[in-house]
């Protein structure tokens, strides 16, 4: 496998009131290191292009210790793990100043053809200088909980101009300001997330309207089960995974 990494320090404009990256910041950082990954192998931007496809992220799973601080100095570690006729499989690792573990992510991707916009196989000339091990075996992974429709909470956003990035859908990061923001700031605040799954469905469109779901499990209310939804189809699903904060943090 073919590591790399990369160190940052976390602007505040990346933070929440509580002086901490939000999950949605982090998903944007880790693509960032994921595409300086690829291009110093060779397989950037342009180069997909050229193949008229790019790559997709269909799930996310997190396992978070803490989040880190604004102007916190950190390490992002990232290497592709696996991959199939259809998906590979990238690991992402966030460790701090003192080479401690704060996050783990692990994602799947795709290659979605950009003229019929669904997915295509995977040529081994794109995923050869990542050296990640090749399974015939297609994973199956945890999937979101299902919400319990008894006890939804809901809010609705209009998809704009400035919600599409240069792939031409729905940045991954404003899926997961929806998910969450159904969730009221009382819960934010005082919460915070140790595991989640994110799973991405079908796209979301300019013009849309997206009905963003929670629901809260009542056999533990430190659960939160999640859905976007565009005229009651599903778009993309979450649960989540929470922890109450201390006084002093997290």
């Amino acid at each position: 496998m073919n590591h790399y990494k990369q160190k940052e320090t976390i602007p505040y404009y990346m933070c929440d009131r509580n002086h901490q990256l939000t999950l949605s910041m982090l998903v944007n950082l880790l693509i960032e290191v994921s595409e300086n990954h690829s291009a110093l192998l060779g397989r950037e931007e342009s180069y997909m292009e050229n193949l008229d496809i790019s790559w997709i992220i269909l799930r996310y799973e997190f396992k978070i210790d803490r989040l880190p601080d604004a102007k916190e100095k950190i390490e992002i570690e990232t290497f592709a793990t696996e991959y199939n006729k259809l998906f590979t499989y990238r690991t992402f690792i966030v460790r701090d100043n003192q080479n401690n573990q704060l996050i783990e992510v692990k994602v799947t991707f795709a290659l979605m053809d950009h003229a019929t916009r669904k997915m295509v196989r995977i040529p081994n000339e794109v995923v050869a200088p990542y050296a990640a091990l090749f399974s015939r075996r297609i994973r199956r992974e945890l999937k979101p909980h299902e919400i319990d429709k008894s006890q939804i909470d809901e809010k609705s956003y209009e998809v704009r101009y400035f919600d599409i990035d240069t792939n031409n859908h729905v940045n991954n990061s404003k899926y997961i300001e929806w998910l969450l923001d159904s969730l009221n700031s009382a819960f934010l605040k005082t919460h915070a997330i140790r595991h989640g799954i994110i799973t991405f469905d079908k796209e979301v469109k300019e013009g849309n309207t997206v009905t963003s779901k929670v629901s809260k499990r009542l056999t533990d209310e430190l659960f939160t089960d999640h859905r976007i939804e565009v005229d009651g189809t599903t778009h993309a699903s979450a649960s989540f995974k929470w922890t109450e904060k201390s006084e002093k943090g997290v």
